[in-house]
């Protein structure tokens, strides 16, 4: 029984200059811990990893014409890899 953890990575210009330094980010579900986040990383991707760092982003509001809405909580996982160790996050997008 395997769930997913790994939602999608994130692909902007500051997370990608991390790449060089072995960092990778990904959004994951908002009830995974950080061995559950590693052991993903590892068995999907097949490298070894450092450490992982979580920080959860809070929804904010948003107003459109007279509706006020939000926009979706998450969390978001810094991975950093073993030095030698790379992910080709473009193939996997």
């Amino acid at each position: 029984m395997s769930k997913q953890i790994l939602l999608y990575p994130i692909v902007t210009e500051k997370s990608m200059s991390g790449t060089d330094a072995g960092r990778y980010e990904f959004f994951v579900v908002k009830d995974s811990t950080k061995l559950e986040i590693k052991d993903a990383v590892e068995n999907m991707f097949k490298v070894k990893v450092a450490s992982v760092n979580v920080l959860r982003t809070h929804g904010k509001k948003r107003m459109r014409r007279a509706s006020i809405g939000m926009t979706p909580s998450r969390k978001k996982a810094i991975v950093s890899l073993m030095p030698g160790f790379k992910i080709d996050i473009m193939s996997n997008v």
